[in-house]
């Protein structure tokens, strides 16, 4: 009897210790090293993820729904800190809508030869937040990628040479560059800006923006755009 009660207390410490440890290597999603965050306002926290071949990130702790927009093709899996494991192929240039119960505790494994890098960005409004939509799409040449009760997203391509029509961004957003591109913005006044962005760079939108976007390159030029519905 002596041994059964040892043989228990000895387990009971062990579970203890156990999910002691779990909690301990648990952090938020902004101290995980992998994800960099690059920026953030009231509306969104926009994190670039990159988890080189062969490497783990930290459990960490998801708080609020998001999306992501990939910049690679990997192969990962997805690891609940209570064990459960889901493998995964990620295609460049998908765009991905995550509403998950939260809080929300996973890591990311690289079981794949590419590096894995996301674009991740967190939705911080509360989903209950009403909408005063619905709204205009931006424009023919925008085509519809996710549709939701908190988000529109987009995606933009435009062959070298090529302009997008003049649209209004009637809500606020976030425009990800999916390739390295040259282009220019011409504002509705017609006042011009000579970019050239770098696959994963990112623009917030005020709502109200209106422009039109030319592909000055030799590539071509292709973007998501994720409106927000606040």
């Amino acid at each position: 009897m002596k041994r059964v009660f040892q043989f228990t207390l000895v387990a009971c410490i062990l579970l203890t210790l156990a999910i002691a440890g779990n909690a301990q290597t648990s952090v938020p999603i902004e101290k995980e090293p992998m994800h960099r965050l690059k920026f953030e306002n009231k509306f969104v926290r926009l994190f670039d993820v990159l988890v080189p071949v062969g490497g783990t990130t930290k459990y960490h702790v998801h708080l609020y729904d998001g999306i992501s927009v990939r910049v690679s093709n990997a192969q990962i899996i997805d690891e609940s800190i209570g064990g459960e494991k889901k493998p995964f192929d990620i295609k460049y240039g998908e765009a991905t809508f995550g509403a998950k119960p939260v809080p929300e505790t996973h890591r990311v494994i690289n079981s794949g030869k590419t590096d894995f890098r996301n674009i991740f960005i967190e939705i911080l409004a509360d989903k209950k937040a009403p909408t005063s939509g619905p709204y205009p799409i931006l424009s023919d040449g925008h085509t519809v990628l996710i549709d939701n009760d908190r988000v529109r997203v987009n995606r933009l391509v435009l062959k070298p040479g090529e302009s997008s029509k003049l649209h209004k961004h009637n809500m606020h957003g976030l425009g990800i560059i999916l390739y390295d591109s040259k282009i220019e913005m011409i504002a509705a006044d017609g006042s011009k800006r000579a970019l050239e962005p770098k696959v994963g760079d990112y623009a917030w939108q005020n709502a109200g923006t209106t422009h039109v976007i030319k592909n000055t390159g030799t590539t071509v030029f292709e973007a998501i755009d994720i409106e927000l519905k606040q």
